[in-house]
Formats: C-alpha cells, sequence, structure tokens
C-alpha cells in the first residue's frame, strides 16, 4: 500500500499555486509586517481624529448641532458595531485556526515517534525506512520552522521527495510475511503523516485579504473621525483617544499575527518537533 501516487493525484500544481499567489498579490497584508500594520492603524486612527477635530474647528457650530449631530451619531453607532463584530469574531476564528495549528504540529510529532517506534520493531529491514524518517523530519523542522537553532539540518523542499521515498521504502519492505502486519501499520503510520501535513499546509500563508483589513481600518477611521468631531477638546480625552488607539492597533496586531501561525512573532511552538527529531537521532 503506497500513498505517492495518491498524494500526486491530489496534490495541487504549481501552475496553480502561482495562479494563486498572483491573485493575493493584489493587496497582500502579509507583505507587511503585523508591528507595520499596527504602527499604520494607530497612525490613521490618530490622524482621522486630529484631522475632523481641526476641520470642526473652523466650521459653523450649527453643522454638528441638532438633528445632523444625531443622525452622524446614529451613524456611527452603527459602523461601530459593524467593526466590533468584524474584529471580534476574526481574531476569535483566527485564535481557533491558531490553536489548531498547535495541535496539528503536536500530532505530527506523535506520528513521527510512533512510525519510529513500529520500524525499530521490524528490525534490521527497515534500517532504510528510519534513515529516511529521520531525513524527513530534519526537512520539515527546516521548512516550517526555519528560525530554530537544529542541531540537524535538512534540506529545505525536500520533504514531499523524502516523504514519496520513505512510502517507497515501507512497501518494499512487505514482501516479508513475519513482519507483514507491522508493515501495514507503519504505511498506515505513514499515511496519517501525510494527512496532518497536508492540514498543517492549508493552514499556512493569510488568510485575511488585504480588502477586508482595509474596510476594518476605514469603519475605524470613521468611528475616530466622529469622536473628533464631538469630543470636547482637553488632554484627558486626548489620552483617552491615544490609549483606545493604541487599544485597536493592537487588536489589529493579534489579527494579522494570528492569521498565518508558523510566521510572525506570535507562532506555533517547534519545540514538539524538535523533541521528535531528537527522539529519532538518540534511538
Amino acid at each position: 500500500m503506497c500513498y505517492g501516487s495518491q498524494r500526486d493525484h491530489e496534490r495541487p500544481s504549481h501552475d496553480d499555486a502561482r495562479l494563486a499567489g498572483a491573485a493575493k498579490a493584489a493587496w497582500d497584508p502579509g507583505s507587511l509586517t503585523a508591528i507595520a500594520i499596527s504602527v499604520l492603524v494607530f497612525v490613521a486612527l490618530v490622524g482621522s481624529a486630529l484631522g475632523v477635530a481641526t476641520v470642526r474647528a473652523r466650521a459653523p457650530a450649527m453643522l454638528v448641532s441638532g438633528e445632523s449631530g444625531d443622525v452622524i451619531r446614529r451613524v456611527i453607532s452603527l459602523v461601530a458595531v459593524l467593526a466590533a463584530l468584524m474584529l471580534g469574531m476574526g481574531i476569535a476564528s483566527l485564535k481557533s485556526t491558531f490553536d489548531s495549528a498547535d495541535r496539528d504540529v503536536r500530532r505530527l510529532s506523535a506520528q513521527i515517534e510512533d512510525l519510529d517506534r513500529t520500524l525499530r520493531h521490524i528490525g534490521p529491514h527497515a534500517v532504510e525506512s528510519r534513515q529516511l524518517l529521520f531525513r524527513l523530519t530534519t526537512a520539515l523542522v527546516r521548512d516550517t520552522f526555519p528560525e530554530l537553532d537544529a542541531p540537524f539540518r535538512g534540506d529545505p523542499g525536500m520533504a514531499d521527495d523524502l516523504q514519496d521515498e520513505l512510502d517507497a521504502s515501507l512497501e518494499r519492505l512487505g514482501s516479508g510475511l513475519s513482519v507483514s502486519r507491522l508493515v501495514v501499520q507503519a504505511q498506515a503510520e505513514s499515511h496519517a503523516i501525510v494527512q496532518t501535513r497536508w492540514t498543517m499546509e492549508e493552514r499556512t500563508g493569510p488568510t485575511v485579504s488585504g480588502w477586508q483589513l482595509g474596510v476594518l481600518v476605514f469603519w475605524l477611521m470613521l468611528i475616530f473621525a466622529g469622536l473628533g468631531l464631538f469630543a470636547p477638546r482637553n488632554i484627558l480625552v486626548a489620552i483617552f483617544l491615544l490609549l483606545c488607539a493604541v487599544a485597536l492597533a493592537f487588536a489589529v496586531f493579534l489579527l494579522t499575527e494570528f492569521d498565518n501561525p508558523f510566521t510572525g512573532i506570535i507562532t506555533v511552538s517547534g519545540d514538539p518537533l524538535m523533541d521528535a527529531l531528537h527522539a529519532l537521532a538518540d534511538n
């Protein structure tokens, strides 16, 4: 039972990947760091409040009083509700995806150790398969967590080829009747590793488009413009507006950081995969 051919049929082509990358290249927040995006959001919010406050000081008072002021307040309240829903639900959804990615890494590490244990039970015939599993694990560490200071450095981009070689090696082991049950178990564990890797690859890359983030920032700017329009001009109000802008900028920071669990400042821990690598090296 070999899973390499099935994976080749189901894996998207390089042309499809390039087309998908070109489609996202129109405006991808992943091209900017989360800190840079947060700073831009803070500047935009403060700038919108200061700009409208400056215009208000020079405009006739009748423009923001009476019914006109009531209408503007209701519109700003509606926008605030929409922005709160979008920001809150977005952070909650992406945090759930982030936690799922963390579980995937832990699951992958456990599956690698289970496969190595099964191969050790098979005996000397599985030495080649164990070596391939070790090389596959080093490649996964290098590809998924390149920032880790791993003592064993795998070749980047070789994980798929090594997975195919491992599946082929396990297929060759099936000729021995005395170990056929263990070989079938090892093949099933290898297939589980492939499935987990697919799941991890689906969580790689940004999912929040630049237009979604832009709409959210525009709504927040409208809210701060309304605050700058009606808020009294004193130091206490200015301090609270600055603190509010910092809080919202930090919320956008979390939104962009949770968007990709494997890159950025807040990332999934690679320690479980490193532990699996050390376990393979020790055995």
